[in-house]
């Protein structure tokens, strides 16, 4: 999980968020959760799989100017990357010939086979809802992509007629090794949750003000004068993947939430097999559970929203970032660019 620094359990509330102490990462006004499944590396020689660390996520919000409705409080949706145009892929950067005793895969379609000195993965969030629903049963069906190519400012179909800011979820990995790597749910496709914590007044009155020269996931742009951050943040000039973690670890003043006390105590690293199906665990009384540690906790990474443009034209998207490099938009659109440190990740 990425965001607001709270115990996820089933009764979390987006009050709970609102409330949290603090969020992963450098935006103070957004209490959003993230989340996507563990990666884990496979190690056929031992037969066991391993967390993979992640070193930090993103999140940018791209919108029209004046033209999108924020997220009511209490939102959630999940996108899912066999969606054509949740954009989902896996980009490797600095590729080289993966060393490990076993390189082999059986499906390189979303994780490469190759090493990368760093690999970014991304999917982007539906950008119409049904303008009703906080929530539907697969979490799935009050929102919608719109009817062409999947863009901020695409026209939404009549079922789901309320434009949303567009959310675009990024999770990098450090010195990724190649071979076999897969999602804790035993696949190679992608997908991610999302529960806003913002607060629904705040975030219109960004959407509708702040303008900039971005229409893209840029980390250059930011809406600083619509927003506190923690690390100060000036649009046109971008922070270096390598120089965010250390930045956002730099302004933590809590500890992460332990999984392991406050969800389950199951093992979930340097496993023999991936942990699936219906959920047959105990879960931890909401004092914790007694003896948990953080060994399978993925945690230390952390994201960075930046970006942000808006200038009203009809042509223009907006982007939000809260507490990345920024975002690049076009002139007339807004574009908003967000980090926020790893706080939690667990097996799902």
């Amino acid at each position: 999980m990425y965001g607001a620094k709270v115990s996820v359990r089933p009764e979390l509330t987006y009050d709970d968020m609102r409330q949290a102490p603090e969020n992963s990462g450098n935006t103070e006004e957004n209490m959003s959760l993230y989340w996507h499944p563990s990666v884990y590396m496979h190690d056929k020689t031992k037969g066991t799989y391993e967390l993979a660390d992640i070193w930090f996520g993103s999140s940018y919000y791209v919108w029209e100017t004046g033209s999108a409705t924020a997220f009511p409080n209490g939102f959630n949706m999940i996108a899912y990357g066999s969606q054509a145009k949740s954009r989902s892929e896996a980009i490797c950067d600095g590729p080289s010939a993966c060393e490990r005793d076993d390189c082999s895969t059986s499906d390189a379609s979303f994780f490469p086979q190759t090493a990368c000195s760093e690999l970014e993965a991304k999917i982007v969030f539906p950008t119409c809802w049904d303008g009703v629903n906080l929530v539907s049963d697969d979490m799935m069906s009050h929102v919608s992509y719109d009817i062409e190519e999947g863009r901020f400012d695409a026209d939404c179909p009549t079922t789901h007629p309320v434009k949303l800011p567009e959310v675009h979820f990024y999770f990098r990995i450090a010195n990724y090794k190649g071979g076999e790597y897969t999602f804790s749910s035993g696949s190679s496709v992608m997908h991610a949750d999302y529960f806003s914590g913002w607060d629904q007044t705040k975030l219109q009155s960004i959407l509708d003000g702040c303008s900039n020269g971005s229409d893209a996931a840029s980390p250059d742009q930011f809406c600083e004068d619509f927003l506190t951050f923690r690390q100060t943040k000036v649009s046109g000039v971008q922070t270096e993947d390598d120089q965010i973690r250390t930045k956002l670890e730099a302004i933590q003043l809590h500890p992460n939430p332990d999984m392991k006390k406050t969800v389950s105590a199951e093992p979930v690293d340097n496993i023999a097999s991936l942990v699936r199906g219906s959920c047959t665990g105990t879960l931890c009384p909401v004092g914790g559970c007694v003896g948990g540690d953080d060994s399978g906790d993925n945690s230390g990474g952390d994201a960075d929203n930046s970006g942000g443009d808006t200038d009203g034209e009809s042509e223009s998207a907006s982007d939000l970032a809260d507490g990345g490099d920024g975002s690049s938009v076009k002139v007339g659109a807004g574009a908003l660019a967000l980090s926020v440190l790893l706080s939690m990740m667990f097996a799902y």
